[in-house]
């Protein structure tokens, strides 16, 4: 059987992000949430209420695209450096303890600078690549992720985590994309998330963003596929300067992006 989510912290608060506090400035809280191998075609209010409620209440494209070739470690690469796979020199999906690390700077460098204490939990060791030292705390975390970002949220001042989240990809693997248990996993992680989004809120000035590496089809992802390539992306925060989702179709590549005009300036 493939992993299931762990544990669970508090209730599924549905009513998260739906009652904001009044619009501030600058987001002190960001999370940015990469559900590992989550097809669009996934997400609804039955199967996702809590994402389906950031949805409503944000901004949100069912048009993202991943890099070629759709694989874990290659796309998060793009998404925190900004750049293309041959542009930062990270065309292979695979890494171990020891190996070189990432040597262009990433979004951890962009909120560092911005006065963020910053996190990084990853549900696969490859995703060791990106920790650099802008990180100040990581941890491979295959079921604890979410419970290592709420601990890590209960600390004062500007905020910053990168979240990983698997388990789809085994699913899809064993049982097909979107099939019932693919579906029956996306419903567990969305009931994980809904307390750590609400608490996320709770600090203040806040953004979250949630998306995704790839998908897949049938049992297969990393493909030539274009199911494979297929990702979403929700925003939501309540800061003055939020920048409003092209129509066009969203490349990852563009999270970095993203995520800095979300960042307040240094102080």
């Amino acid at each position: 059987m493939y992993p299931r989510m762990g544990r669970i912290i508090g209730g599924a608060c549905l009513c998260l992000l739906l009652a904001a506090p009044g619009f501030a400035s600058d987001s002190e809280s960001v999370l940015v949430v990469s559900i590992d191998a989550l097809h669009p075609a996934a997400l609804s209010a039955k199967t996702t209420p809590t994402l389906s409620a950031l949805m409503q209440q944000g901004q949100y494209t069912l048009n993202g695209r991943s890099v070629d070739p759709p694989k874990t470690l290659i796309a998060h690469t793009a998404m925190l450096t900004g750049l293309a796979p041959q542009q930062n020199g990270k065309v292979d999906n695979d890494w171990k303890p020891g190996d070189p690390r990432v040597t262009h700077s990433t979004l951890f460098d962009t909120a560092k600078q911005r006065g963020f204490r910053t996190a990084f939990y990853y549900a696969k060791p490859k995703l060791g690549y990106l920790v650099g030292p802008a990180v100040d705390e990581h941890a491979w975390e295959a079921d604890d992720g979410v419970a290592r970002a709420s601990a890590f949220f209960r600390g004062k001042g500007r905020r910053f985590v990168f979240l990983h989240i698997s388990g789809l990809e085994y699913a899809g693997a064993e049982s097909g994309w979107l099939s019932p248990d693919y579906l029956a996993e996306l419903s567990d992680i969305d009931t994980t998330l809904a307390a750590l989004f609400e608490q996320v809120r709770q600090r203040g000035t806040y953004a979250v963003v949630v998306t995704s590496d790839h998908a897949g089809h049938e049992r297969q992802h990393g493909t030539s596929d274009p199911e494979d390539f297929k990702l979403p992306l929700i925003l939501i925060s309540n800061a003055d300067r939020v920048p409003r989702l092209s129509p066009e179709p969203w490349p990852v590549t563009n999270l970095r992006g993203l995520v800095q005009t979300l960042l307040p300036p240094a102080e």
